[in-house]
């Protein structure tokens, strides 16, 4: 069995990073494979320093006797764009395809978009919300749900204790992700502030980049309790520091960054929106707000400054809980549903 794994993003997000942890895996259970990805892309250029096969899509797709069409095989779609190039390489060929659904939002509502997810043999939801959201658009679809699996950010105990230690007295707050609109980082700041006025021995990370950094730097210029960082390739060594995770996002279709957090023995207190409750269980592993309530996050917040002890309970819950997102878990998955594509695909 072959795997054509097809990613046709031109910058680097969670989906390709997820595409090429799902390789990685793969590939150590021995599963022959290949990306197809976009002339140029940052997702490609990652895969050929990870030793993957790849091809570009106009190679793959002009090159019938290319190795990677040795049957059998199935396409699996990661993102938007592949989805449409494996339904028509998969009606070419002769073969099954596979959709991963990533994103809250539903698919253009015509006919050909409609057709491309009706004929994958399985489209795979990173969530309960994302796959109801799928089902509304189209109830006859196959569809199942297959967790994002934890990647993993590694971290360096002398370096996170640099970090830990420059604010030693002090319980930290940190914000991961990008600094756009729906992830409400002035909402953070907004808590940030409210709490400076009560004296909270508080220190707020934002990590991350964005549209927005301009625009929330300058508001958060007066407030000596909070740190911009940018964009981090060492979030794990951060990470390791930090005290809570807060993330209050307007809509979530999963939350990795969350369980990435959960797995460092994080507290996360997030908003209820999304796929995000079926990570993090309401004052058990964390707590969740309403989004856009600044009055519930401080309160939150203040709750797990002035109760170390409830901070650690969730904090360890989380650990625990993490276990169930693994990359181990993911690639099991979705190995049992290729074999299960192509059984289906035989008798059809």
């Amino acid at each position: 069995m072959q795997i054509i794994h097809v990613n046709l993003a031109s910058s680097l997000s969670g989906g390709e990073y997820q595409t090429l942890a799902l390789m990685s895996g793969l590939r150590d259970m021995g599963t022959e494979q290949w990306l197809v990805h976009r002339q140029g892309s940052r997702v490609g250029a990652l895969a050929k320093e990870q030793n993957l096969r790849t091809l570009t899509a106009g190679q793959a797709f002009f090159s019938l006797r290319a190795g990677c069409w040795r049957k059998p095989v199935i396409l699996h779609a990661h993102d938007g764009r592949a989805v449409h190039w494996a339904r028509i390489s998969a009606g070419l060929h002769h073969l099954p395809y596979l959709v991963t659904r990533r994103t809250h939002t539903i698919p253009k509502d015509n006919r050909w978009t409609h057709g491309t997810y009706a004929n994958a043999c399985r489209v795979a939801c990173v969530s309960g919300f994302v796959e109801e959201g799928m089902q509304d658009y189209d109830a006859t679809l196959n569809s199942c749900v297959v967790h994002d699996g934890v990647v993993g950010f590694s971290s360096d105990a002398e370096c996170s204790k640099k970090l830990r230690e420059a604010h030693s007295s002090r319980v930290i707050v940190a914000q991961v992700g990008r600094l756009a609109i729906e992830k409400e980082v002035g909402v953070t700041l907004e808590v940030a502030r409210q709490l400076a006025a009560k004296n909270l021995p508080l220190q707020f990370w934002i990590l991350g980049d964005g549209p927005m950094r301009t625009e929330l730097q300058a508001a958060a210029a007066d407030l000596d309790n909070v740190e911009f960082f940018g964009h981090r390739d060492d979030i794990g060594d951060f990470l390791a520091a930090a005290d809570v995770l807060v993330h209050p996002a307007r809509h979530e279709a999963f939350g990795s960054v969350i369980v990435e957090a959960m797995q460092q023995g994080v507290a996360v207190i997030a908003s209820r929106v999304g796929g995000i409750p079926e990570v993090v269980l309401d004052n058990q592993t964390g707590l969740l707000i309403e989004c856009g309530d600044v009055a519930g996050f401080c309160a939150a917040i203040e709750k797990m400054c002035n109760e170390p002890e409830l901070m650690a309970r969730m904090a360890n819950a989380g650990r625990e809980r993490a276990e169930l997102f693994s990359l181990e878990v993911m690639t099991e998955r979705y190995l049992q549903l290729y074999r299960q594509c192509l059984e289906d695909f035989s008798r059809s």
